[in-house]
């Protein structure tokens, strides 16, 4: 055994010990679940296996993204638990590798949970608030809401963190139900905004709001900075049975510099090509810079370069419709709507920008899917 083979499995054989302290001191009348053992996690593409843990990506790509690509990966964007209980009480225990909070986005969004639910015969989900305590093991607990045996329960993990253990706890005397969605999903592939940055706690994500409109399972593949339409993982994704394509690579193309704008044409023509090998007629849906041609904004170096890169790739998707293909769709600054008032720092929406992207998402799939 090499010497980091065995550094390794102490590593994690330690790791494990601690785990089991902090479920046993933390709740002794509960009942835990670990939704890995019962592979109940949602929100990731199929070939992610129970063997990955909490990766968005499978492990077996580790060598095939970029190092930035992968260490995103690891954070834990929209992925989400589906359950059923009849307990009134919840309790979450989790570890996450990361610092809990950034400059422009609180722990809750980072690092935090959210915990959502709707009756059987409902498609309104309302919204459990938790108290935390971000501690060596982060705690979440859910208490004084109403409970029924037909309830159904979405829990969403951190958008900016990377869990290496959960458990969910119940109190003794309650089942715990994990299921998941059979329903083709909407596959995401962007950039920091749909990753989720700066949503103040999970659900407000607009990945993860367009999720519970739609009732479909939406997969995240938004990796900060690094949404660049890929080869690699655009031919992931092309093998994903998916109701639709959101690609939201757009803030991250820069086409400053010599052959910028020949390079982002290329680039949206590549992506259009490689999914269309195995999806004649899957809607796959561009979106302008959710922060171009926003009124009020008076920074107007960064408005004209945000506003060049969404007219020259709406240019080139609407060519490509006009060329036949019918199933290719442009979503518009104007469909986006955001305002001076949408952002954290005029690229990373607030939870009102999120409200926003998330519906004019919601308008367009509805007329197309």
């Amino acid at each position: 055994m090499s010497s980091i083979t065995y550094f390794r499995l102490k590593e994690s054989l330690l790791c494990s010990l601690f785990c089991l302290v902090s479920v046993l001191v933390l709740g002794q009348n509960l009942h835990w679940s670990d939704p890995i053992e019962q592979d109940a996690l949602s929100g990731r593409i199929p070939q992610v296996e129970k063997e990955d843990g909490y990766l968005r990506l499978p492990s077996s790509m580790e060598n095939q993204v970029r190092d930035a690509v992968w260490r995103l990966a690891k954070d834990d964007a929209g992925v989400y638990v589906d359950f059923t209980t009849t307990a009134d009480r919840i309790e979450v225990a989790y570890t996450v590798s990361k610092n809990l909070s950034m400059a422009h986005m609180p722990a809750t969004g980072v690092s935090g949970l959210d915990l959502y639910a709707r009756s059987a015969d409902s498609d309104q989900w309302g919204w459990i608030h938790g108290k935390y305590d971000f501690s060596d093991t982060v705690r979440y607990s859910f208490t004084g809401f109403q409970s029924d045996s037909l309830r159904q329960y979405r829990l969403y993990l951190p958008l900016y963190n990377a869990v290496t253990w959960l458990q969910i706890g119940v109190d003794k005397g309650h089942d715990l139900h994990f299921n998941t969605s059979k329903v083709s999903p909407i596959v995401v592939y962007g950039t920091s905004i749909a990753q989720g940055a700066c949503a103040s706690r999970p659900g407000l994500a607009w990945t993860n709001r367009l999720g519970r409109v739609m009732d479909h399972e939406v997969i995240n593949l938004g990796f900060s900075g690094n949404g660049r339409l890929e080869s690699e993982l655009l031919h992931l994704i092309r093998d994903v049975d998916a109701a639709a394509f959101i690609l939201d690579c757009i803030p991250n193309l820069s086409v400053q510099g010599e052959g910028g704008k020949e390079n982002l044409i290329r680039l949206i023509e590549n992506a259009v090509a490689i999914i269309r090998e195995k999806h004649a007629d899957v809607p796959i849906v561009f979106a302008a810079h959710s922060a171009s041609q926003v009124d009020g904004v008076l920074n107007f170096t960064t408005t004209k370069e945000y506003d060049l890169r969404s007219e020259v790739a709406e240019t080139t998707v609407k060519k490509l419709i006009k060329e036949g293909d019918s199933s290719l769709f442009w979503l518009s600054t104007d469909a986006l709507d955001m305002d001076k008032e949408s952002t954290v720092d005029y690229a990373h929406p607030n939870d009102y920008g999120m409200g926003k992207i998330a519906e004019a998402y919601q308008r367009l799939l509805l007329e197309i899917l």
